[in-house]
């Protein structure tokens, strides 16, 4: 039978998809933005006729226009968001702009320099790191142009572009207060103050510092997370693909609660690299390592290697693997840009991701995963993705949170978590498999729909009746099953507010904790239960020139996977792989 709170998810998710039928645009205009410009030639003549194509941040084609014969060009009745441009002429080098924030009423001005070897697009914002929207049709201008063209009076050490220190700069803030858990020592913890900002050094290297900054919940007690990223610049990446070797150095320090006064914080300090190779037009590796040192009662390294081979059998299909081993692969994650976020946004939500640290016989332990995927998709028309993956995972001291009767247990057994009233319990360690079938489709370049079908091992008590007095007796009770579950997702923006929102429903069996698996080559990874994200842009203010947002989440609303183990005196422990959260602030976006 379906109980309430499915009937109350299915009415929520219901509600999302009626949103399809709602008329797009704002009549008057007041709620959209627009984007004019000027394409001209290195001598500064309008150029006529030169094709301009506008993107969505998801590098999806809206419109395209021709220049008049002064070279002006525009484009209306935008909803707030992030466009690219595209400006291709022939003889010219094509120029492309990214990331063109659009607020309600705002007007963004594009002055475009096309040239016969470096071309380029001046605008009042700073552009983001690059996508996929340059091809190959500078090859054809070589080709036509004289054989005493620019590019041989380039020599070596000289750059062009390189006529300020830092250029190229742009930030997000945001500011954050939330109700609960956020996730068990590496579910992206709500510390208060998170931070990104991003610089292009002398146009050849681009640096990111980003941070989150706070108080634990329970205590009052600073915690922090500071990352900082070293890669190409955006155009010397464009030139070597759109990607770039990147370096990566993470400290992290936070302090737990209970272990008396003279407690040591949890202090963390990794590094990491990631580089891509593509072999011919089929084969392409992501790769990389992650080196991590936690101290806590004791010093623990753990080495994560990670890499995820993609090969493109057509247009329409590819076939990837990929595996992990240690920590949780952020990097892979992050080349998703699942949900539409930004690098930076990105980065903001894994920086404070601390590791999944547990006691066990009075040991400090780290949760280790090691997993292996094998995945194939293919296109159906231009809307409609179906993707068919398999994963196989090895977990050693896993973690779960715990509530009730955690509290009386052996304090060599049990850490208390510093974002809730619960406390950290190591499972020990498992086993498990999985599989998905996944079909996504594009209603349009704001509104899609994913519907997921899956087994996958979960952790579920031998016995409702045995009591559980300590650690190991948890621990004893608990294995290893496997369990149906389907899932579902929306993703749109609302035509008139502008409201971006991505609401989620995963039902499996009750009695059973289902984990959260974070999949290493699909860009939707089911969270149990209700999941709601909303992102709302508000009016600017004064000489406010970038965008504010206020952000709202909520993770597993009706509390699904909630498992109680009765124990001696009706002290009973409630276990919970993901804990529900409700949690929203501001975000300022420069």
């Amino acid at each position: 039978m379906v109980c309430w709170r499915q009937l109350v998810a299915i009415g929520l998710l219901w509600g999302a998809c009626g949103q399809l039928s709602l008329a797009a645009g704002d009549p008057s205009g007041r709620l959209q933005g627009t984007i004019v410009g000027v394409v001209s030639d290195a001598s500064g003549r309008g150029q006529f006729g030169a094709t301009v194509y506008l993107f969505n941040r998801f590098d999806k084609l809206l419109r395209k226009v021709l220049t008049n014969e002064n070279g002006a060009f525009g484009f209306e009745l935008l909803p707030p968001d992030s466009y690219s441009v595209r400006v291709v002429l022939p003889a010219f080098f094509p120029s492309v702009r990214q990331n063109i924030m659009i607020q309600a009423g705002m007007r963004s001005f594009l002055a475009i320099n096309l040239a016969s070897l470096v071309s380029s697009v001046e605008w009042v914002y700073p552009n983001q790191s690059p996508t996929n929207l340059m091809t190959d049709d500078w090859k054809w201008v070589l080709r036509g142009s004289m054989t005493t063209r620019p590019v041989l009076r380039f020599l070596p050490g000289q750059d062009r572009q390189a006529t300020a220190v830092f250029g190229d700069t742009r930030g997000v803030v945001r500011v954050q207060a939330g109700d609960g858990a956020s996730g068990v020592f590496g579910g992206q913890p709500d510390l208060g103050t998170a931070f990104a900002v991003a610089t292009s050094i002398l146009n050849r290297h681009e640096l990111q510092v980003t941070g989150n900054l706070g108080y634990a919940s329970r205590g009052g007690i600073p915690a922090a997370s500071l990352r900082t990223r070293l890669s190409r610049s955006a155009e010397r990446s464009a030139l070597n693909g759109g990607f770039s070797p990147e370096v990566l150095l993470t400290v992290r320090q936070l302090f737990v609660m209970g272990q008396g006064a003279q407690a040591p914080p949890v202090r963390t300090i990794s590094t990491a690299a990631v580089d891509r190779i593509s072999i011919g037009d089929r084969w392409d590796l992501l790769y990389g390592a992650q080196l991590e040192s936690v101290t806590f009662y004791d010093r623990l390294n753990v080495m994560s290697p990670f890499a995820r081979l993609t090969y493109r059998i057509g247009t329409k299909d590819e076939v990837q693997a990929a595996f992990s081993s240690g920590a949780p692969p952020e990097e892979i994650f992050r080349s998703h840009g699942g949900a539409g976020e930004s690098p930076l946004g990105q980065d903001v939500g894994t920086v404070s991701a601390f590791p999944r640290v547990s006691l066990r016989d009075g040991r400090v332990h780290v949760q280790r995963t090691g997993n292996v995927e094998l995945a194939y998709r293919r296109k159906l028309g231009k809307d409609t993705e179906v993707s068919v993956v398999a994963f196989d995972q090895r977990v050693a001291n896993g973690t779960m949170l715990a509530l009730g009767a955690a509290d009386g247990l052996d304090r060599a057994e049990v850490l208390p978590d510093p974002f809730s009233s619960g406390s950290v319990l190591n499972v020990g360690s498992y086993q498990r498999r999985g599989a998905m079938i996944t079909a996504t489709h594009q209603w349009s370049s704001n509104w899609s729909t994913s519907v997921a079908v899956g087994n996958a091992g979960t952790l579920d008590a031998r016995s409702t009746t045995m009591l559980v007095s300590s650690a190991r007796d948890i621990r004893r009770i608990l294995r290893q099953v496997q369990r149906n579950w389907i899932a579902m997702r929306v993703s749109g923006v609302a035509p008139r507010t502008a409201t971006r929102f991505v609401v989620s429903y995963l039902h499996t069996d009750g009695s059973s904790s289902l984990p959260m698996y974070r999949y290493l080559t699909q860009t939707f990874s089911p969270e149990l239960g209700l999941n709601l994200q909303v992102q709302q842009p508000l009016p600017g203010f004064g000489l406010w020139s970038g965008r504010l947002e206020a952000i709202v989440e909520l993770r597993n609303a009706l509390s699904n996977g909630y498992q109680r183990l009765d124990g001696a005196q009706d002290r009973g422990v409630l276990l919970m792989p993901s804990p529900r959260t409700l949690r929203g602030g501001l975000a300022f976006i420069f």
